[in-house]
């Protein structure tokens, strides 16, 4: 197949490579299913899914179909797990369009997208569904969905991190948490947004948030590497606590969990730990 124009670029997974930024239409809409159906694929690899779809048609520019292949602006992918698993996420696909010629003795047009969604948390991948959603440079939009069932051994995809809660230390005037977080898999593909590395809630019995480590901060606004890089490498964070809310004032004595995180994206890595507090010694 002879490419003739390329539209956007080669992207991160969830960056837009497309012409036109028409936002998804409200769930409540029903979607019209696409005049040309196309040929999907839905691959495990590497503890993700590679996403490909490649609407084609004859070559006739009289032909309905055709102007619908050639006037794809924007593919995008929901992907919906279900399962052990219930998660949705969108990725927008980076947009070739193609014609084929002599050489497949056939003429046709080509319009396909091609991505990646890495399963940073390493998600259960048992039930996926794939909606498959195009909008054309008129702003009409299509959708169609293809459910695709993996049978993978339980626990055998490891998230891009895990991290592991503890209370290093308790007196009766602090407590020193601390994280303990194992690379598996996908540096380079998770970072920190900012400077904030790790992140400390703490939650009264009724869900109210009582204590945050990130209240009042104003954080350098970079792109750093979460740690460890190297996968089978382990890296410690640790945050102490000293007894106080967000208001400055002592925390009285009661059950409280402690929400920790590594503030990363596309996901924070997150655990939580149970405490009883006995008040700050005066």
């Amino acid at each position: 197949m002879e490419l003739t124009r390329v539209i956007g670029t080669i992207v991160v997974v969830v960056i837009a490579g497309c012409r036109s930024a028409a936002p998804p239409p409200p769930p409540s809409v029903a979607i019209p299913r696409p005049p040309v159906l196309p040929s999907t694929n839905v691959q495990f690899m590497r503890g993700g899914l590679n996403v490909e779809v490649q609407f084609a048609t004859l070559r006739d520019t009289t032909s309905p179909l055709h102007h619908f292949v050639f006037s794809i602006d924007t593919l995008r992918v929901r992907l919906q797990l279900r399962g052990r698993a219930r998660f949705d996420t969108l990725l927008y696909l980076p947009l070739v369009n193609g014609s084929s010629g002599l050489r497949e003795k056939i003429d046709t047009i080509t319009t396909e997208g091609y991505g990646r969604w890495s399963n940073p948390l390493g998600l259960p991948l048992d039930s996926v569904r794939c909606i498959f959603e195009a909008t054309t440079l008129q702003h009409q939009q299509y959708a169609i969905a293809v459910d695709t069932a993996f049978h993978l051994p339980p626990d055998s995809i490891k998230p891009f991190v895990t991290v592991t809660p503890f209370i290093d230390e308790q007196t009766d005037s602090s407590i020193t948490f601390a994280l303990l977080a194992q690379r598996h898999r996908g540096f380079g593909e998770d970072y920190h947004p900012t400077s904030e590395r790790f992140r400390v809630e703490i939650f009264d019995q009724n869900g109210n948030l009582r204590f945050s480590s990130n209240h009042g901060i104003d954080y350098l606004q970079a792109i750093y590497p979460v740690e460890p890089r190297i996968a089978g490498e382990f890296k410690r964070y640790t945050f102490e606590w000293l007894g106080y809310d967000n208001a400055g004032d002592i925390l009285p004595p009661g059950r409280y969990t402690a929400v920790l995180s590594l503030v990363a994206k596309p996901y924070p890595y997150t655990a939580r730990v149970s405490f009883d507090w006995q008040g700050r010694a005066r």
